[in-house]
């Protein structure tokens, strides 16, 4: 007993110096840890009225990765809705989770989060050359390499476009847009409709949706957190059907990688944006599976 309580006291320790460390270093390096993707992820995607919900910002890849502070410097927007209204955080500085609320209604719940732009920056060209691959952005590639770009020391601007879903109690309502530059939207319920032949998701880029565009897919299980990746593509009207198990939690992204605007290439000093849209949500009993 004296040494499972000793483990358990030393994992405590671990976990806070961890979490304080974490604190130190986005509060003075916000922007430090640039992973692959960036989602809003919550322990309980279903739960019942008046129970407290945390959202955190996590960063990193294969649907696994750090949980992030809330800091102004790095957040342009941080809110959640419900029922039609809006609600914007009370969160402080270096708050882990980013978000923390307790939802006293019955219905859908998005929470929705915008990430202040930053930059990166490539020493060579390769690193550039496997993310464009990788978000399926070869034009970008051929584009680089015909304008004869630097392929060395180059930067890029990007920024992030995450939402959860969470059904609360009876779950009703449905996602809605939220005016984003990049924003994928769930057309059915996931804790309401039927998810037997899958779940229809909506790409907007600029308020238009994008059509033929890759949306990478992370299904991971609630038993045993392990992680299966697929893709699947928009339509000519800018939707994709996700097919979905129980037991599983989501995250679905795209990536809109382009040339950086003149105005940005001369504030900034970059050659590249990228948007980053990311949507997290559970499938827990669902209909129809």
């Amino acid at each position: 007993n004296n040494i499972f309580i000793n483990s358990r006291t030393l994992n405590m320790k671990l976990n806070m110096y961890r979490q304080l460390f974490l604190k130190i270093i986005f509060l003075f390096f916000p922007f430090t840890l640039m992973g692959h993707e960036l989602w809003i992820d919550t322990s309980d995607f279903k739960v019942e009225k008046g129970a407290k919900l945390d959202f955190d910002l996590r960063n990193g890849e294969n649907f696994d990765g750090f949980s992030l502070g809330y800091f102004d410097r790095s957040v342009e927007k941080l809110y959640w809705r419900q029922n039609g209204e809006r609600f914007d955080n009370a969160s402080r500085q270096g708050d882990i989770p980013a978000l923390q609320i307790e939802p006293d209604k019955n219905g859908l719940i998005s929470a929705i989060y915008v990430s202040k732009p930053s930059v990166i920056k490539y020493k060579e060209f390769k690193k550039f050359h496997s993310f464009a691959l990788e978000k399926d952005a070869k034009d970008a590639i051929d584009l680089h390499l015909s304008q004869s770009f630097p392929l060395e020391n180059f930067s890029e601007i990007y920024t992030r476009y995450s939402k959860a879903l969470v059904g609360v109690g009876s779950s009703i309502g449905s996602d809605q847009a939220n005016n984003l530059e990049l924003e994928l939207i769930a057309k059915e319920n996931p804790y309401t409709d039927d998810m037997s032949d899958g779940i229809e998701i909506l790409l907007l880029y600029n308020g238009q949706p994008h059509a033929f565009a890759t949306l990478n897919v992370f299904e991971r299980s609630t038993i045993d957190l392990d992680v299966n990746t697929f893709a699947v593509q928009t339509n000519e009207k800018g939707m994709a059907t996700v097919k979905v198990k129980n037991d599983r939690t989501y995250l679905i992204d795209n990536v809109i990688l382009r040339p950086a605007s003149e105005k940005l290439s001369k504030d900034k000093g970059v050659i590249w944006e990228s948007l980053w849209a990311a949507l997290t949500f559970g499938v827990i009993k669902a209909n129809g599976l």
